[in-house]
Order: structure tokens, then sequence, then C-alpha cells
């Protein structure tokens, strides 16, 4: 294996406390090489090791020249909560600007991914629509693209309360959150990321993302989006983990 894993504890001003990243970083670099950054973000009840634990992701990116940054944002939606902590300040902004003062990481944007699977999905998104001078491709992974659904799960099984302290509790609060509402800003940009999609046909999410992708291609972002058979599950998301990166790198995304 020629990659290293790190385990870093780092002071962000944007939480006002310590936190966990896990790194993924190739060794033997070069003197003057500068190197590609995935920010890989986990979803709801995970952190930042699931992709560790879960999928293949060092072997996958072995080869790849590229470091893979795996942040613990608990369970908040990459959002600037409402009544709570700044998480999508720390990873959009923050975050890039430590490790880059911490690794030989380039700083241009073209060398700068994002990616997720649900609530990292729904992160990657709206972080790479919201600072598209900064990441130049995203994916999404059986995201959680559609804030309502989150809305009408939370008064399903009893975190109403909560989802309310992450997004508000009014409408206007709410629509700052919605990746329509972002996208829809976001073609007025000339700056727009690729966006890569995949979900798998048995998700309970998977409505969400083919009227999301159908959303995306009406509005004439460059999206590429992937199904096959499967459910909200590792099985899926180590495979097309594996695909996306494959993607970032413009090498032939067919069946593995």
């Amino acid at each position: 294996m020629n990659t290293a894993f790190l385990h870093l504890e780092i002071n962000s001003k944007a939480l006002m406390m310590h936190t966990t990243v896990s790194v993924i970083m190739p060794q033997n670099i070069k003197r003057n090489e500068k190197i590609k950054a995935l920010y890989l973000l986990h979803g709801y009840h995970g952190n930042h090791m699931d992709w560790m634990r879960y999928t293949s992701i060092e072997r996958y990116v072995e080869d790849k020249r590229m470091a893979v940054i795996m942040p613990e944002v608990n369970n908040g939606y990459y959002a600037n909560m409402d009544k709570g902590l700044d998480y999508f300040t720390y990873v959009a902004d923050e975050l890039p600007h430590i490790m880059e003062s911490l690794f030989p990481l380039s700083k241009k944007k073209e060398d700068r991914f994002i990616a997720g699977l649900s609530m990292g999905g729904y992160g990657a998104f709206k972080i790479a629509a919201l600072r598209p001078q900064k990441f130049s491709k995203a994916i999404s992974l059986s995201g959680s693209l559609n804030i309502l659904t989150v809305k009408e799960i939370s008064k399903e099984d009893d975190r109403k309360d909560y989802f309310s302290a992450v997004f508000g509790q009014n409408e206007t609060s709410y629509k700052k959150h919605d990746l329509y509402h972002i996208f829809n800003k976001l073609m007025k940009q000339k700056n727009q990321p690729q966006l890569y999609m995949a979900c798998g046909t048995e998700d309970f999410l998977f409505q969400d993302n083919e009227a999301f992708y159908d959303f995306l291609v009406e509005q004439g972002f460059d999206v590429y989006y992937e199904t096959s058979p499967g459910a909200h599950t590792w099985d899926f998301w180590d495979c097309y983990i594996e695909k996306a990166i494959k993607w970032l790198f413009n090498e032939p995304v067919t069946d593995l």
C-alpha cells in the first residue's frame, strides 16, 4: 500500500472546539509536488471513520496521488445550524485552509473535489454549489437531496425538534438549505462544478434522486447519473465510490 493513514485532532475556530479528521495521504511525495484533494463526507449517524471501516477507499485511491480528507460533523447536515454549530463554514472554508497548511495540497480549484453519501451527498452538492470557486467536481451517492423529505422524516420518527435546531422552523430558514433554491442561484454563475450522482433503485431516496437529476438536466448543469439495483447500504456505496473516483480522473466509468 503506497498510502499513509492519519488520524488528526485539529482546533476549529468555526466550531469553537477541537475535532477529528481522518486523512489518506500518498507516500513518497516528491519535492514541490502538489497533491489533489477529495473531501469525503459521512452520512447521518456516521462519523469520520465510516469510509475507512466500511469501504476500500484507501485501495481505490492508492495510485491516484490524491489525499482523501474525512471530517467529523456529527448529524449537523453540513449546515450552519439555526441553533448549534457552524458545520458549513467549517467544512467549506476552514477545513481546506487547515489541510492546505498541513500538507502539500494543491490550492487549484481543478484539484479540489468533494463527495459524500446520504447526508454527506447533500453536503457535497451544497458546498460545491455555494463555493464553486473552490470545488471543481462534486459527488453524491444516495444523496438526501430534497430537504422537504428530511423535514417529513423528522416528523415521523420524533426528530422534529432536532431538525428545527439544524434548519430552523420557518419556510425562509428552510429555503436557504434547499438544494433546488441553491442550484437555481448557481445557474447565474459561470463557475459551475461538474456533478456525479448515483442511487440504488431500492433506496428510499431513489425518487428524490431521480427528481433532482431531472431538475439538473433541465437547468443545463453538467451531471453524470448512474442507477442500479441497490438500497441505502455500504455495498452500494463501496461500489460507487470506486466508480466516482474513476469519473474524477476522467477514466471510463463502466461496470466493475
